[in-house]
């Protein structure tokens, strides 16, 4: 994957290409403990068209959920840029799903990521733009739509 320069905020404090990776890294690991590890007490996260999700333990719930869910997935990187305690990633989401007929095939959908960070390292925020014709046309043919 293909990252941007290390970069440190403005006060030396953070490291916001470390903050990125043991994200990334518990999300490739489907482990919502660890995801869930790196979130401020009273983090949002919100997906385009779904209810903004507040707080560790339903983020929790709904990390296990999309584990189950989809099992493992994957990403192709677009771009990666960090600013002052946050980073935008704009990237495709793969999907390894199955159609109708039971033929595994790979779902690309373009996705944005916003990540707020506060000064202990902890994720506040997540906003996660979908590109929902891609999503649709995915689950669909995967009949989860």
């Amino acid at each position: 994957m293909p990252v941007a320069a290390r970069s440190v905020s403005p006060a030396g404090q953070l490291d916001l290409q470390d903050l990125f990776d043991r994200n990334h890294a518990a999300r490739e690991a489907l482990d919502p403990d660890k995801i869930v590890a790196l979130y401020a007490a009273d983090a949002s996260f919100w997906v385009q068209g779904a209810p903004r999700i507040e707080g560790r333990e339903a983020l929790r719930g709904h990390f296990a959920k999309l584990a189950a869910q989809f099992g493992r997935f994957g990403w192709d990187t677009r771009r990666l840029v960090f600013g002052d305690r946050h980073w935008v990633f704009e990237y495709d989401i793969l999907f390894y799903l199955k159609d109708s007929n039971g033929e595994a095939f790979t779902a690309r959908v373009p996705m944005v990521d916003i990540v707020d960070v506060n000064d202990d390292g902890e994720v506040t925020r997540k906003d996660v733009f979908v590109d929902n014709e891609a999503r649709q046309a995915a689950f669909q043919r995967a009949g989860l739509a």
